[in-house]
C-alpha cells in the first residue's frame, strides 16, 4: 500500500528535512511538501486536490517566510481544523518548536509533535513519529471501509423492508460521514435519506390529529 502524506510549511529547508525522513523510514510512502497559501480556503482547496492520506503542518507558518513573500493569517492548527471539519477524523499533525504554544491554540494535545522528531536517527520516541502517521492513516481507512459495508448492508435491509427508524437514522449519519470523506459524488441518492418509516410516523399522527378534531 502507498502512502500520501503531505507537508505544509513555509521553509525550504524543513520541506526538505521531511522528505528526507520519510523516505529513509518508509518506502512505501509518498512525501509531498506545499508551501502555504495566502488565504486558508485556497490552501484547502490545494490540499483537496493533491488527495493526500494525511496532512502534516508547521505551526507557526509565517515565521520564516522563505519559501513565500506574502503574509500567512492562519496557523498550522487553524488549518488542521478547517480540515477536520470538513473530514472527521482525517489523519493530521502539527510540528513545531513551540511546542507549549502550540498546545495552548487546540483542544487536542495529541496532534502537537516537536519538530526535531523529523531528525534522522531521533529513537527518543517509542513510536517513531513516521509510524504513527502511518498508524493513523490505516485507522482512518478501515473506519471508512466499515462504514461503507454498513452502509451498504443497512441500504439491503432497507430494500427488503426490514429496516426500523433506528436504521435509517443511521443510513443518514454514515452517508454524511462518507460524503465528507470523499465528496458528494459517493453520497446515497437524495431520495434514500429520507427516512421512510418516520414519514409513516408523521403521516400516521396526521390521522390522528384529524381524528381529534372532529371529536372536539
Amino acid at each position: 500500500m502507498d502512502y500520501r502524506v503531505l507537508f505544509i510549511d513555509e521553509e525550504d529547508s524543513q520541506q526538505e528535512h521531511f522528505v528526507d525522513y520519510f523516505e529513509s523510514v518508509y518506502n512505501d510512502v509518498t512525501p509531498m511538501c506545499m508551501l502555504p497559501s495566502a488565504t486558508l480556503e485556497e490552501m484547502l482547496e490545494k490540499i483537496n486536490d493533491y488527495c493526500p492520506d494525511a496532512v502534516i503542518a508547521d505551526f507557526r507558518l509565517n515565521e520564516y517566510q522563505t519559501g513565500v513573500k506574502y503574509n500567512v493569517p492562519y496557523t498550522g492548527i487553524e488549518l488542521i481544523n478547517a480540515i477536520r471539519k470538513e473530514r472527521e477524523g482525517f489523519p493530521c499533525f502539527v510540528i513545531t518548536s513551540f511546542e507549549d504554544d502550540a498546545v495552548n491554540d487546540t483542544d487536542d494535545v495529541n496532534l502537537v509533535y516537536i519538530k526535531s522528531i523529523l531528525k534522522l536517527g531521533d529513537e527518543s520516541a517509542k513510536v517513531p513519529f513516521a509510524t504513527r502517521v502511518i498508524n493513523q492513516i490505516d485507522k482512518y481507512k478501515v473506519k471508512i471501509a466499515n462504514a461503507r459495508q454498513e452502509l451498504m448492508n443497512l441500504i439491503a435491509k432497507r430494500n427488503n423492508g426490514e429496516a426500523n427508524v433506528r436504521d435509517e437514522e443511521y443510513i443518514i449519519e454514515l452517508d454524511s460521514f462518507l460524503e465528507k470523506s470523499f465528496g458528494a459524488h459517493d453520497s446515497i441518492p437524495t431520495n434514500l435519506k429520507q427516512l421512510s418509516n418516520l414519514k409513516k410516523l408523521n403521516s400516521l399522527i396526521d390521522k390522528v390529529d384529524a381524528l381529534l378534531g372532529k371529536l372536539e
